[in-house]
């Protein structure tokens, strides 16, 4: 008996056992799609879907946060639920969300919790763009899209096991996939399930009266701020989880052209009216997370800086501000721990979760304030590393401030660890000052002037490419008289009232803008906490 014959009898065995656990998975996990009224394969239940949305909806909140605009955010709601009457998979509590995200985005939760990012926003120029997003994302829980996915990669997973399996048995070659099919399109949407969103989107809008048009709009500026951030438009491959934004785009011209919709509703009263309900909103992060100035991370609303070593790479998130060395092999970190005024308390209570206090601990002062430190091996972000951890007390809240070793030995990094949390103190008048954030504002063109000349005028901190980008217009299309132009302004920052900083005087958010028009309102101070933008 060779092993060649052996193998053969083997790959067999491996078709028949993988057939058998596909055949035996559709036998238990059917469910009639609402969209398309076919039997899909699920393993989710809608039970489960609701557990996964609420806990992912936690997470979004958390981790990203949401724009704390109540205006705002009512206006995208009122248009997504006018969308979510019509949706073809009724008994789901649909939620609209604009979530503090600078990236151009929109997505949903398995069980109704649908977001659209501030970045996606600005580039939107009208409500029926907006209305077609919403409706896209509604179409991918009415279609029950991410318990379709769900589906796939459980039998994928099942399908590589057996895979492995008969390779095992018959020492047949792996493909380097881990099974015999590999397993593209698991990180996102299929093509399909993308396009099928855009249908059901399309659809939605006509029913409520809106230009399914709006797809199209909308697809263009994303393909149009995809290739200004790539330097060239995407072409469709077979492992792209979804199609390219142009091709979409033309697909969804097509289907609106056929598509007849008696224009019956809408928030906004003209366009002016929808630019004016996003202006203000901030572009990139907003100065109330904290600002990245050279080596310094300031923050006006808690009132402190403090530096990082230099050449170290500083990330701002909304949980924690991030330094990684040069070198890879260190990391600092600094969280807003808790309110209270006993470092020693936080620390020991950090410990308690932990168990981590040893004998290298006690009261230091730093910068006059009151801390407490511990060194030693402990459990951080990273697991169980070397590190040197300060609380410190500041004006009612504590700060935890870390220095990991990732690898290598703690004496390496010890100046820098040492003089990073000293340096943390209180705002000078001149910084403050100085800090500045960029805010969306809508200008109207005056004859004769085109996208330079407009932007010299009022200031725009966008280049000429950005500005088309964001305004739906080709670089260079002459402007009409009295047409309305989204611009980015870079304003001093004026922070909210915040109990820490009663004894600063505060202005108001749209003082001094000339006829730009709108402004936002700002949510409580942290370290990239609250979701303001």
């Amino acid at each position: 008996m060779s092993g060649q014959r052996l193998s053969k009898g083997a790959a067999g065995w491996n078709t028949l056992l993988q057939l058998s656990i596909v055949l035996a998975a559709t036998s238990i996990g059917c469910a009639v799609n609402p969209v398309s009224g076919q039997r899909q394969l699920v393993f989710m239940s809608e039970d489960q879907e609701k557990v996964i949305d609420e806990q992912a909806a936690s997470q979004v909140a958390e981790q990203i946060g949401l724009i704390d605009d109540p205006a705002l955010t009512a206006y995208v709601n009122e248009i997504g639920q006018a969308l979510a009457r019509h949706s073809p998979r009724q008994g789901v509590r649909y939620r609209f969300h604009v979530v503090a995200m600078d990236e151009p985005n929109a997505f949903a939760l398995p069980a109704g919790h649908i977001y659209v990012s501030r970045g996606l926003l600005l580039l939107l120029n009208d409500e029926s763009e907006l209305a077609n997003v919403l409706g896209h994302e509604i179409g991918h829980v009415a279609a029950r899209h991410a318990a379709q996915r769900d589906a796939l990669m459980k039998v994928m997973t099942v399908l590589n096991t057996a895979g492995m399996i008969g390779a095992s048995v018959g020492g047949a070659r792996s493909n380097g996939n881990g099974g015999p099919m590999g397993n593209p399109g698991l990180h996102g949407f299929s093509r399909q399930q993308e396009s099928e969103a855009d249908e059901i989107g399309q659809n939605l809008a006509v029913a409520t009266g809106i230009d399914p048009a709006g797809m199209a709009g909308l697809l263009r500026s994303l393909d149009a701020s995809e290739r200004m951030e790539r330097g060239f438009s995407r072409e469709t491959g077979y492992f792209d989880t979804h199609p390219a934004a142009r091709e979409r785009a033309a697909e969804a011209a097509t289907a609106a052209e056929v598509r007849r919709f008696d224009p019956h509703f809408s928030v906004a009263e003209s366009r002016q009216d929808f630019l004016d309900r996003i202006a203000g909103l901030s572009v990139g992060p907003p100065a109330s997370e904290g600002v990245v100035e050279g080596e310094r991370f300031l923050h006006p609303d808690l009132d402190f800086s403090i530096r990082f070593p230099a050449g170290w790479e500083i990330v701002n998130t909304r949980p924690a501000v991030y330094a990684l060395s040069p070198s890879r092999d260190a990391l600092l970190t600094l969280e807003l721990h808790s309110e209270g005024d006993d470092p020693a308390a936080a620390a020991h209570a950090w410990a308690g979760e932990a168990a981590a206090i040893g004998p290298d601990a006690g009261p230091v002062r730093v910068g006059g304030r009151e801390a407490y430190r511990v060194r030693g091996r402990l459990p951080t972000l990273a697991g169980p590393n070397w590190a040197d951890v300060y609380w410190i007390g500041d004006r009612g809240m504590i700060y935890q401030l870390s220095g990991i070793v990732l690898r290598g030995d703690i004496e390496r990094h010890a100046a820098p660890f040492r003089t990073f949390p000293r340096s943390f103190r209180s705002l000078s008048s001149e910084e403050r000052e100085k800090i500045t954030e960029t805010r969306i504002r809508v200008f109207e063109s005056r004859p004769g002037e085109t996208l330079e000349s407009l932007s010299l005028r009022t200031g725009n901190a966008w280049d000429p490419i950005e500005t088309a980008v964001h305004n739906g217009i080709r670089p260079g299309e002459p402007l009409k008289p009295g047409q309305l132009v989204k611009v980015a302004i870079r304003v001093p920052y004026r922070s909210s009232q915040h109990p820490l900083q009663g004894e600063l005087e505060r202005e108001g958010a749209a003082e001094g803008f000339g006829e730009g028009h709108g402004s936002e309102p700002r949510a409580a101070p942290s370290l990239d906490v609250g979701g303001s933008g």
